[in-house]
């Protein structure tokens, strides 16, 4: 048979090639199962972790034990240094020579007076009946005995937990006021403050204190009794 005069013949279009069919309906259903998620709200599941141990810090990142214990180390972390800010701690110096007796060495601080100085530290140990600490600022035994005897008790730690019982709001009395003047670097190795001279609120004074600089660091060499006006 003839093809009619003037029409073209058509070109015949190849046959497509399976490989390529296959990718491209499986491009199809790929887009078509995207869409379904984003209609229905669903997310897609997340990669799995390599195998092989490979990229473990991944994994651990990933893990919610990890920052359960981040979150734990932070918050004690932060505890720290909170108490360190509004409690402040001993600064301690060198410890004191021939001090002896059961209490330990005297510890010896950096300034004989203030909030951070060994008498202002000292009331701050007794606010808390902390007997060890207070009475380790004593360079003597027999300075530790004397300041026993004018609170009446038989040693040092029992004199510190009478005081204590005496003691009726612990954030004022640990926070004892000096002078202007005893705060300033003593021109001397040894200073003498009268509790008399301080302002002392919510327990009761604690005689007066001989401070002395053994080392680097000032320690409470001698005690009386002072009867405040």
């Amino acid at each position: 048979m003839t093809d009619e005069p003037g029409k073209e013949l058509a070109p015949r279009q190849p046959d497509p090639d399976p490989e390529q069919l296959r990718q491209f309906q499986e491009f199809q259903r790929f887009q078509e199962f995207q869409r379904y998620q984003q209609a229905t709200g669903q997310a897609p599941e997340p990669p799995k972790p390599p195998q092989g141990g490979k990229r473990w810090w991944l994994i651990v990142l990933g893990s919610r034990i990890f920052w359960r214990a981040l979150t734990f180390l932070t918050v004690v972390i932060l505890g720290l240094l909170a108490y360190d800010h509004y409690f402040g701690r001993d600064d301690a110096g060198d410890i004191a020579q021939d001090s002896g007796g059961v209490t330990g060495a005297a510890q010896g601080l950096s300034a004989p007076a203030g909030l951070q100085g060994t008498v202002g530290m000292f009331y701050k140990h007794v606010s808390f009946a902390d007997t060890t600490r207070a009475c380790t600022l004593f360079l003597r035994d027999d300075t530790r005995q004397k300041f026993a005897n004018g609170n009446n008790a038989s040693d040092c730690a029992a004199a510190v937990k009478d005081l204590k019982a005496k003691v009726t709001s612990v954030d004022r009395y640990q926070q004892v006021m000096f002078p202007p003047d005893m705060l300033k670097t003593p021109t001397s190795t040894k200073v003498t403050i009268n509790s008399c001279e301080l302002t002392v609120e919510g327990g009761p004074r604690l005689g007066t204190f001989v401070v002395e600089k053994v080392g680097a660091g000032w320690v409470i060499t001698d005690w009386s009794p002072s009867t405040c006006s």
